[in-house]
């Protein structure tokens, strides 16, 4: 199994970059501060680098909604109905 909490080295390797170039990075606010100690989140890290490439993450009660729920607003929408 991949940690999920990476040292400042491997965030910096994931992120293909030199430590240095890292903690510029997270001294500009371009990556996320670390969340334990001196680990830093990967999914933080993911969701920073959405932003920075323009990917947004979906917002909203679609993102809430069960299979179920799903499937009867496609049905409704599919018989004329909103």
């Amino acid at each position: 199994m991949e940690p999920r909490l990476l040292s400042g080295k491997a965030a910096a390797a994931y992120c293909s970059v030199t430590l240095n170039t890292w903690s510029k990075w997270v001294t500009a606010g371009l990556m996320p501060k670390p969340v334990i100690g001196r680990r830093w989140d990967k999914r933080a890290i993911d969701q920073m680098l959405d932003k920075l490439s323009g990917i947004e993450a979906p917002s909203g009660p679609a993102e809430e909604e069960n299979p179920f729920e799903k499937w009867m607003r496609e049905d409704a929408m599919r018989r004329g109905g909103t």
